[in-house]
């Protein structure tokens, strides 16, 4: 029997009943053991008693525990220090999975001996969404290839071989636990060590969106964000000052040209959205390479 573990970081959110009964919901084809452990980011542990009725109720095996530290890399960092397996599998605390989701990221990493996969993000928006949101899908993602590779990636629908040499024994980087962008930093250091990063496309997870970041402000703030993370990989990448001069006018001139793309499709919502959003990237990566420090979410 294969041993599975599966990691779930949590803070305040009741909705990771759903997400635990989707997970007893599983169709294995294999003869697979799964078992579940939370790490609770709040500063009580008062989902205790929730989390662990729910397992008893869905007859999950469930290790619950309790990381108050406000910094999402301790939460993380506690599920990778009690993992019962070396298949360790992560999804966020709002995410359904799909009925074969264990089964397809196990089946993509054995047939193409990857590190680590990644599935998709399939959001799933409230009736009052605006239609340009919608259209642009700006909530789902899955992993974008560079050259044909996958250079990094997430933890919401995330499998890691704990016994690779990419990744046996390290750490979620403390220091971006405050801000975010601990996932790319972890996956891209692993990509750069020689892991070998998967696509499981069948693999579908999905996530409800909440109202509050169902708005043009909040799509803002992550897509800065975002160019932050990128931005701290080109100061960690120890480029010469010559490379950091050009890495700050490449993305200037990539400002300009989504700003103008932005301006010029003014007529179609979400086409000048998305232009205007990829400007906002590219701002954050000049604001990190300028030493501005990330914004805070944890």
């Amino acid at each position: 029997m294969m041993n599975v573990c599966i990691a779930i970081c949590t803070y305040k959110r009741p909705e990771i009943k759903k997400t635990l009964i989707s997970i007893a919901e599983q169709e294995l084809v294999e003869n697979f053991s799964i078992e579940i452990v939370v790490s609770d980011n709040d500063k009580t542990d008062v989902a205790r008693d929730y989390i662990e009725k729910l397992s008893r109720e869905l007859e999950l095996k469930l290790i619950y525990i309790h990381a108050p530290q406000k910094n999402i890399s301790i939460a993380r960092n506690a599920c990778l220090e009690n993992s019962t397996s070396n298949w360790f599998l992560t999804i966020d605390d709002d995410q359904i999975v799909s009925n074969t989701w264990v089964s397809e990221m196990i089946m993509r990493a054995k047939v193409t001996s990857a590190d680590a996969v990644f599935g998709p993000v399939i959001a799933k928006y409230p009736s009052n969404t605006p239609d340009w949101i919608k259209k642009g899908d700006f909530h789902s993602h899955k992993p974008v290839f560079i050259n044909g590779n996958v250079e990094t990636g997430y933890t919401g629908n995330t499998l890691i071989r704990l016994d690779s040499e990419f990744f046996k024994d390290k750490k979620f980087d403390l220091t971006l636990g405050r801000s975010g962008g601990e996932d790319s930093a972890y996956f891209s250091a692993a990509f750069q060590r020689g892991a070998k990063l998967e696509f499981a496309e069948k693999a579908v997870v999905f996530e409800p969106v909440p109202e509050q970041r169902n708005n043009f402000k909040w799509l803002i703030k992550r897509k800065f964000r975002y160019g932050q993370t990128s931005g701290a990989k080109i100061l960690n990448s120890n480029k010469s000052t010559i490379s950091f001069v050009l890495s700050i006018l490449s993305s200037l001139s990539k400002v300009s040209f989504c700003l103008f793309m932005s301006a010029i499709s003014v007529f179609n919502k979400t086409i000048s959205y998305s232009w205007f959003l990829r400007g906002v990237l590219h701002i954050g990566v000049i604001s990190k390479l300028l030493g501005k420090h990330e914004i805070l979410q944890y």
